[in-house]
């Protein structure tokens, strides 16, 4: 495995092919997201003949992606943060893939198998449960405390407004159709449409502003997951590039200092064959040389011992 993940070395052919891939990815799924979400903003026009099917499907598809020009990136961040730094970047500096696989994997199977059978979803749904069921799985896969080894805190604000969401268009569609029956007394608009005759002019103009607003706002919340994802790609698979700040100051010489403070802590982990592997690094953390060190196996053993102090005691008493 180790000789495998070898050949991902930064800018090497494999970590190019792999970009690639990804990012294929990243389109097919968006391509295959269209086939749900653009139907729920482009149906009322199409079924009351306010806007020719294609007119309705590429004005519906421009409104989307001038969303995503003007709606910012704070989405995309959102989905990145879900992830903790270990699983979006290894701390030995392999590339993220078993993340991605899981990640596109599972978005892509649940689309198309929902498109095949024409059940109603969410895309959504599914990158952010794929994203914190990766969080949950390498805390299990390393025995960590789930409490601190995953972003609880950005998971629960997540899962608030996707649960929150349809609540609020049920009592607010049902709201406005309940004062709309009872200001509006013309029976001819709560009839369906006869043969091509459209509908008429205000109530057409009407329809297709709602279109371009659930269209704008579609591409300007939901596109953004195209961001992130492509973000969650060059991270994981180029993260000397992309995710690690080469800028910064090296604090090396005080590497050995925090790991001999760190060493009490790690002897109250319970879990012997994990405290025996963060002993070990804090060990040769302790040795640190600033003049032959090897920022993979720094990294790599910081990750190890950081991983052993948020079972031991809480975030403010890390001496890292």
């Amino acid at each position: 495995m180790y000789c495998f993940m070898l050949h991902f070395a930064p800018y090497s052919a494999f970590s190019i092919i792999a970009l690639v891939i990804c990012f294929a990815l990243v389109c097919i799924f968006e391509f295959v997201n269209g086939f749900h979400d653009t139907a729920n903003a482009v149906a009322t026009v199409i079924y009351t003949r306010s806007l020719r099917p294609r007119t309705a499907v590429i004005w519906s598809g421009c409104m989307n992606f001038v969303g995503v020009l003007l709606g910012g990136i704070s989405v995309a961040y959102g989905l990145v943060e879900l992830l903790p730094a270990d699983v979006l970047s290894p701390p030995n500096g392999d590339p993220a893939v078993p993340m991605l696989i899981s990640l596109f994997g599972t978005a892509l199977a649940w689309n198309l198998f929902t498109w095949w059978f024409g059940i109603p979803n969410s895309s959504s749904h599914c990158v952010i449960g794929a994203l914190i069921g990766i969080a949950i799985g390498d805390a299990l896969l390393h025995t960590r405390d789930l409490g601190n080894s995953v972003d609880w805190s950005q998971i629960w604000k997540i899962l608030r407004a996707l649960a929150i969401s349809p609540l609020l268009g049920l009592v607010g569609a049902g709201g406005l159709y309940f004062i709309i029956k009872h200001l509006v007394h013309d029976p001819e608009l709560y009839q369906p449409p006869q043969g091509d005759k459209p509908t008429r002019g205000w109530v057409r103009g009407l329809l297709i502003l709602t279109c371009t607003g659930v269209s704008f706002s579609h591409g300007s919340n939901d596109g953004q997951k195209s961001i992130g994802l492509i973000m969650l790609t060059i991270i994981g698979i180029l993260p000397a590039t992309f995710a690690l700040a080469s800028d910064s100051t090296p604090r090396i010489p005080h590497v050995a200092e925090y790991a001999t403070s760190a060493a009490p802590l790690i002897e109250q982990y319970d879990h012997d064959g994990l405290r025996d592997e963060a002993i070990a690094a804090v060990g040769r953390l302790s040795r640190t040389d600033a003049a032959h060190v090897v920022p993979s196996v720094l990294r790599a053993d910081m990750y190890e011992v950081v991983a052993g102090l948020k079972v031991t005691c809480p975030p403010e008493m890390s001496p890292f």
